[in-house]
This record gives structure tokens, sequence and C-alpha cells, in this order.
């Protein structure tokens, strides 16, 4: 596979990222830039940019869990009655605590690739090449895709309630700044012009960092949070190539997620090499894949029992042995410690599209999902019925076509529906209803004790 070298860290004198505090605000003094760490030419600034990705590729980020935290939060995964003890607060919802834990994690790690991108803006203006808009629009873009991930993660819904807790927008790189928290409204509009920024000026074209159809996909993506539907059709119209393989088809399935880069099907994933991988304790593979380190996160059998026998989608899961749980099914998706995560791929901009037609023009939606299953999952599938009936097929497919790539419990907040967990999978907490609390990470306390401005979640003072 082609792969390029990502690096770990920002070359040369900024390394001031690597010894940041906890708080995403809050850096050492000993890390305060001077004259020696500044962007002052073309190849900083690609290092510098380099060091962006390097940030999203932490195991805390989507080196693992961001990606975890969706399926084992959500109904399709769960913890073995056998495991290290990895994610099981996860597994039974005592994730949620203001101590912050794997929570505080995400929030801090998210949060410095934020610091990253605006250490990278300010120094736009020093440098006069003609790649520098397209660097900015890689940052903005990368900016834009953490930002997302933690409205979501951290605040409620677009559009339910509790709006005006949103999460803090850093605009630049300032040392111990206290940011308020921006309305969830407010946060939807950055990521929106951030990406619109960088659809316009964008020329990169390797997947293993954004590209334009990348930014557009990602565009459908929050237009569907927002129940944008015209502009969900747009973008996806803009991301997907329309060629005969853009999507990867049933039989490819298993070589696909080892190869992401070998196939059109892919837009963006976070690459890795033998020099950076996160290795056997912390890549996502660790705890999912059979002959992984802790083998321990599994499919469940109400996920797996959605897929018809002859969907070639079955051939993900394979029956874990040697376990007292309920049938739990290893994940196929996931590689050795340096496998590529796929952040946006064509069949889930086919679901947003699809999704979004079922309310502008059902007859089209009802065409073209059949048209899709039967080509590249099912070629026996056909499927007839309308109404909300039509709407609950479309989301039976997407949830099993982008299970375990961090897309499911986004998808329930969205929808405004409750978590339901087999109770022979969790000895507590099997239901989450939509309204509980604890669908909201709480913000970490350590963000709370250096930031005067900041406010709570509700439930957890």
């Amino acid at each position: 596979m082609k792969r390029i070298l990502l690096i770990i860290g920002i070359i040369g004198n900024f390394v001031m990222f690597n010894s940041c505090q906890d708080d995403f605000m809050k850096f050492d003094p000993s890390d305060s830039v001077d004259a020696e760490g500044a962007i002052t030419n073309i190849q900083q600034m690609e290092n510098a940019i380099l060091g962006i990705y390097a940030g999203v590729q932490h195991q805390h980020v989507y080196g693992n869990h961001l990606i975890t935290a969706q399926e084992i939060l959500s109904d399709n995964g769960y913890v073995t009655l056998r495991n290290s003890n990895r994610f099981t607060d996860y597994n039974t919802y005592t994730h949620a605590i203001s101590e912050g834990g794997t929570t505080r994690a995400l929030w801090t790690r998210m949060y410095r690739v934020i610091a990253r991108v605006n250490y990278v803006i300010e120094h736009e203006s020093l440098i006069s090449d003609p790649s520098v808009p397209s660097m900015m629009a890689e940052a903005k873009a990368i900016r834009a895709l953490m930002l997302f991930n933690l409205v979501n993660y951290y605040a409620r819904p677009y559009g339910s309630f509790d709006q005006s807790l949103g999460i803090p927008i850093p605009y630049k790189f300032a040392i111990g700044e206290a940011l308020e928290r921006k309305s969830v409204d407010e946060v939807y509009a950055q990521v929106i012009d951030d990406l619109t920024y960088a659809a316009e000026h964008i020329n990169q074209v390797h997947k293993g960092r954004i590209t334009k159809p990348a930014i557009h996909a990602l565009l459908s993506r929050v237009y569907l949070f927002q129940k944008q539907y015209p502009k969900v059709v747009e973008h996806a119209n803009l991301a997907l190539t329309q060629t005969p393989d853009t999507y990867v088809k049933g039989e490819n399935l298993l070589d696909y997620y080892v190869n992401p880069l070998n196939y059109k099907e892919t837009l963006f994933a976070v690459v890795y090499s033998s020099l950076d991988k996160l290795g056997a304790n912390d890549a996502i593979g660790a705890t999912w894949t059979r002959g992984g380190r802790y083998d321990q996160n599994v499919a469940s059998s109400v996920l797996y029992d959605l897929i018809e026998n002859n969907d070639a989608r079955k051939n993900l899961y394979i029956l874990k042995r040697g376990v007292a749980d309920v049938r739990p099914y290893n994940v196929l998706k996931f590689g050795a410690d340096d496998n590529d995560n796929i952040v946006l791929r064509a069949s889930e901009i086919f679901f947003n599209k699809i999704e979004a037609m079922y309310y502008t023009n059902q007859s089209e939606a009802l065409a073209e999902l059949n048209q899709w299953v039967k080509n590249n999952r099912n070629d026996q599938y056909s499927f007839s019925e309308s109404g909300q009936v039509l709407l609950d097929e479309i989301y039976r497919q997407r949830r099993i076509e982008l299970a375990f790539e961090g897309h499911r419990l986004f998808d329930l907040n969205r929808l405004g529906l409750d978590v339901i967990k087999n109770p022979a999978n969790v000895n507590q907490n099997p239901i989450v209803p939509f309204n509980d609390f604890k669908r909201v990470f709480p913000i970490p306390i350590n963000e709370m004790n250096t930031n005067p401005k900041m406010i709570q979640n509700p439930k957890y003072q």
C-alpha cells in the first residue's frame, strides 16, 4: 500500500504542542512561542500542516477512541465479560463523570489539534507562496472536523434542546485564554464557514489528507445533521465521482478495510506507517480484532442479525469463540497496528444523500436505494415500501454499512432515539433514553477549574 509518513509532532521548534497541559487553552510557560519557533518559510509551513495530521492520528482521536466510543456507547457493539477493563465505562454508561477519564482525553486531544490549526493560520501572512491558500484550506477543514465532533459529543444535537450550551471556539493560538461556550448553532456556522473556505481553496489530492471531495463529503454530513436536505444532496453530488467503481464492491470489502487508499471509495483516511503506528496497546485493532492484544470489543448479535445471509457485509463479522457472552462477533474492519483508519468514504455520502432524498423525492430515493444495495452488497435485494417503512429501511442499511466506523452514536442522537442494548451484554444501563444527561459528555473537571467562563452540562455539577 502506498503510504505517506505523517510526522508525530510539528518539526523543529514546534515541540510546544507535545508538552501541553490537559486543559486545551493552558500551556506551560516554557511552551511559549519565541522567534525561533515561528513559521518563516514554506517548508516549515508544510511541516506544521503535517503536525496537524499527526494530532488527528492520536489514539484518542481517529486512532481509536473517537471511533470506538461511537460503537460501544451505542447498540452496535459492547465489551465482552472477559476483558482488560478498557472501554468498560463506555459499555455501562459509567463514563459520564465530570472528573474526566476517557471523555476528558477526547476533549483535550481534539482541542490540541485545533490549537495546532490556529497556530498555523496565524502565520499565513508571513509566507508568500502560491501553495499557502491550499494549506490554510487543509487546516481549516481539520478544524471544522474537530469542532463538529466536539459539539456532537459535548452538546445536545442540533435543533434539540440546551442549544445555548455548545462548545468553545478558539480562533487563535492563545495561552491561558478563557473562552465561553458558543451556541450549537454558532458552532455549526463556524464549521460550515471553515469548510466553505476550504472547498474554494484546496488543491490537495492525496487521500491521506483533506481533498476537495472530502470537504464536500463532510459538508453533506454537517447539513444532514441540520436537516438542510437540498444542501446535503448538493454536496454529496460534488463529493461523489459517479464512476462505475466509485463504491467498493461486496467481494472486495475485506481487502478494502485493510487497504482503503487503494479504492476510489475512500475520500479521506488517517494514514499510519510502520514508524508512526500506535502500537499493539493503543491502535483500534488492539481491542476489536481477533488476535488483537486485548480482543474484547465485539459486535452484538442484534446488529449481526440485521444483515441478510446473502449480503456481503455479513462476511465482515465472525463468531467469537471461548467466551460466555451471547453470540459475540469479532469485527473484521480493523487490521494491524499501522492500518489506515477511514474518516470519509463514498458509501457514507450515498447514505447521507439517500436520507435527504427521502424528504425531497421519495420515489427517486427508493430507486437509488435498490440500485445501490443490489449492485454493491446483495444482488438479491429488492425493496418496494414507502413512507416511514422506507425511511426505516434507509436507516437500517446505513447502520449496517457504517457500523464500527464512528457514526452510530451521533446518528442515534440526531434522530432522537434511545440507546437500547441487549441486557445480556451489559450489567447496567442497557437502555439509555435520548433525554438522559449521560448522552452528552461532561465538560472535563480540569477545564471547569481553569476556565471561569465555562458552564458544565446539566446534572454533572
